[in-house]
C-alpha cells in the first residue's frame, strides 16, 4: 500500500491530534477528495443499454468530453466481447469516472454505474467493484447507499485506505464529524500520517478546533514535487479552506496558486480560487482563469456570476448556458447540484426567495463551507430570520468557525441569534 510518512520530528503532531480526539460516548456532537480518490484509482458485465435522452433538449456531448470517449472505444468493444472481463470493466468504470470528475459531468457517473450493475447483482461482489460503485454513488450525492457500499468493502477488507478515505469524506458532508473522526484514524497504518493528518485536521476544523488544526497541518506540509500531484492538491485545497475560514485570504490565495500551478486542469481548485477571486472582487480575473472552461456546468457558474457584476457582453451567454443546463438536469430528475443552482439563481438571477428554497433542499443532503454561506446568503438576501434558524442552530452545536460570514455580511442583523 501507498503512504506518505511524516519525518519523525512531526510525527507528535499527528499524536496529539489523534490523542486530543474525543471518544463517541464524551463527545457532545467534506472536503472534496475527488482528485485524491483519482489518484488511487491510478494506482491501485456487458456494457450499458443505449441511453435515449428524454428530450431534444437534452445535450448529449460536448467537445473535449466526445475526444475522451473516443479513446475508450477500444476498451467498451473488448468488454462487448467478453463480459466476464472484470479487468475490462472496472478499467472502463474508472476511466467513466475520471472523465465525470474532469468535465464535471455526472452522466460519465451513470456510464460507470451502468458499467458496474451486472457485476453488483452476483452473489459475491468484488471489493473492486464496490469501491467504485460507492464513488459513483458519493458523486451524485446518494451518500447513504454509498456508505452501505464501503461498509460491505471494510468488511472483507479491513485494510482498504480507500474505501475508509471516502467513508471519511460522506460522513464529514454529512456533517457526521465524530464518525468522520473515526473513519480517519485506520489512516495514519495504512496511508501513512500526512494522510491521516488531513483527515483529523479536515474534521477537527470544522468543529471548533480550526486554529488548532491549521496550525497542526501548515507546520508539517511542505510542498513537495515528489509527493503525487493529486495528494499535493488535496493537501492544499484543505489548507486554503481553513485559511479562509481564518480570515486569512492571502495565505489561502497563496496555496491555491501552488495547487494550480501544479494541476492546472483540476476543477475544483480552479472553483474554489474562482470563489476567492469573486469574493474579492477581481471578477476580470475570474475570467481569464475560466473562459475555455465553458462546458464544465460548476466553472460555468462562476463565469456566469463573474460576468454578470462586470456586465460583460458575454454575461447573457454564460448566463443563458447555465440556466439551460440547469433545467435540462432537473427534466433529467438531476438534483446532483442543489448548491451551484442556488448561488445561480441568488448572485445572476436575484431570486432570493426561489435560491433559499434550493438551499433548505441541498441542507438536507450536506453540510459543507459553501452550503453553510449559500444558505445564510439566500436567507439574508430573502429577509427571513426563520428560514436561517436549522443552520445558525448547526454552527452553534458543532461549534463551526467561519470568519467569511462575518466579513462578507452572510449572518444579517436580522438573521443574528
Amino acid at each position: 500500500m501507498w503512504r506518505i510518512e511524516l519525518a519523525p520530528v512531526f510525527r507528535s503532531v499527528l499524536l496529539h491530534v489523534i490523542g486530543s480526539m474525543q471518544p463517541p460516548r464524551r463527545c457532545a456532537l467534506t472536503r472534496r477528495l475527488g482528485g485524491f480518490l483519482a489518484f488511487f484509482f491510478l494506482v491501485g458485465a456487458a456494457s450499458a443499454a443505449p441511453h435515449m435522452p428524454p428530450s431534444d433538449a437534452t445535450i448529449l456531448e460536448r467537445v473535449p468530453a466526445a475526444g475522451a470517449l473516443q479513446r475508450l472505444e477500444p476498451l467498451r468493444a473488448r468488454l462487448a466481447r467478453n463480459p466476464q472481463d472484470l479487468t475490462s470493466a472496472t478499467t472502463l468504470a474508472r476511466s467513466y469516472l475520471d472523465l465525470g470528475r474532469t468535465n464535471a459531468d455526472p452522466r460519465f457517473v451513470s456510464y460507470a454505474q451502468a458499467t458496474l450493475a451486472p457485476w453488483l447483482g452476483r452473489p459475491s461482489v468484488d471489493t473492486g467493484v464496490l469501491v467504485l460503485s460507492a464513488t459513483a454513488a458519493q458523486y451524485l450525492h446518494n451518500f447513504d447507499a454509498a456508505l452501505t457500499l464501503l461498509d460491505k468493502v471494510l468488511a472483507q477488507e479491513p485494510q482498504n485506505a480507500q474505501a475508509w478515505l471516502i467513508k471519511t469524506t460522506i460522513l464529514q458532508v454529512q456533517g457526521r464529524f465524530e464518525a468522520a473522526r473515526e473513519a480517519c484514524r485506520p489512516l495514519a497504518r495504512l496511508s501513512g500520517q500526512l494522510i491521516a493528518l488531513t483527515c483529523l485536521s479536515g474534521v477537527n476544523s470544522l468543529t471548533g478546533r480550526l486554529a488548532s488544526s491549521y496550525a497542526a497541518l501548515r507546520s508539517v506540509y511542505e510542498d513537495d514535487r515528489r509527493i503525487p500531484t493529486a495528494v499535493r492538491t488535496w493537501i492544499l485545497g484543505e489548507l486554503a479552506d481553513m485559511a479562509l475560514r481564518s480570515g486569512d485570504e492571502r495565505a489561502a490565495d497563496a496555496d491555491l496558486t501552488t495547487a494550480l500551478r501544479a494541476s492546472p486542469e483540476d476543477p475544483f481548485i480552479k472553483a474554489q480560487y474562482a470563489d476567492l477571486l469573486l469574493r474579492e472582487h477581481r471578477e476580470r480575473e475570474v475570467i481569464q482563469l475560466l473562459s475555455a472552461d465553458t462546458q464544465q456546468d460548476n466553472l460555468l457558474l462562476r463565469l456566469a456570476i463573474a460576468g454578470s457584476r462586470l456586465r460583460s457582453p458575454r454575461a447573457r451567454t454564460w448566463s443563458e448556458a447555465f440556466q439551460s443546463r440547469y433545467e435540462a438536469a432537473r427534466r433529467d430528475g438531476d438534483f446532483t447540484h442543489l448548491r451551484e443552482q442556488a448561488r445561480f439563481l441568488l448572485e445572476v438571477r436575484g431570486d432570493a426567495r426561489a435560491s433559499l428554497a434550493l438551499a433548505q433542499d441541498n441542507w438536507r443532503v450536506q453540510r459543507e463551507p459553501d452550503d453553510v454561506r449559500v444558505y445564510l446568503a439566500a436567507a439574508n438576501a430573502a429577509r427571513d430570520p426563520q428560514a436561517a434558524h436549522p443552520v445558525l442552530e448547526w454552527i452553534r452545536q458543532v461549534g463551526y468557525e467561519d470568519r467569511t460570514l462575518d466579513t462578507d455580511g452572510l449572518i444579517g442583523r436580522a438573521l443574528r441569534p
